[in-house]
């Protein structure tokens, strides 16, 4: 699976990256500067899956899912927020495929990534 990965903390970021691709997936990119970045590079490189934190700047992670689905409505992202509960509105509205509260567990990154294989392959 390709996998974008959208946090404008670096830490998080690399921290995703790295342990994404210690589990064996691709990651074709890690955008750390902004929202607006995180859509260009979706279409650029066309992920499988993109893992997006919600509070991005330059457009924050609810604008830019629905900018994705509004193209592809196929496509796979996964929110990720520290300060936005799974429960609220927005997150439910957003259209995303899952929502991944931080601290992230990796545990359960990779247990969502690896449960996405077979519907990826669909």
């Amino acid at each position: 699976m390709r996998i974008l990965i959208g946090d404008d903390d670096r830490t998080v970021a690399t921290a995703l990256t790295t342990f994404v691709e210690n589990c064996g997936y691709d990651v074709v990119a890690t955008v750390t500067t902004g929202g607006l970045e995180v859509l260009h590079a979706y279409d650029r490189y066309r992920p499988d899956i993109v893992l997006l934190d919600v509070m991005m700047p330059r457009f924050n992670g609810f604008t830019i899912c629905r900018a994705i689905l509004s193209k592809e409505p196929e496509a796979k992202v996964i929110l990720m927020s520290g300060r936005i509960s799974p429960d609220h509105p927005f997150v439910k509205d957003s259209g995303a495929y899952a929502f991944m509260p931080k601290p992230l567990r990796f545990t359960k990154v990779r247990l969502l990534l690896d449960a996405m294989v077979p519907a990826l392959a669909a």
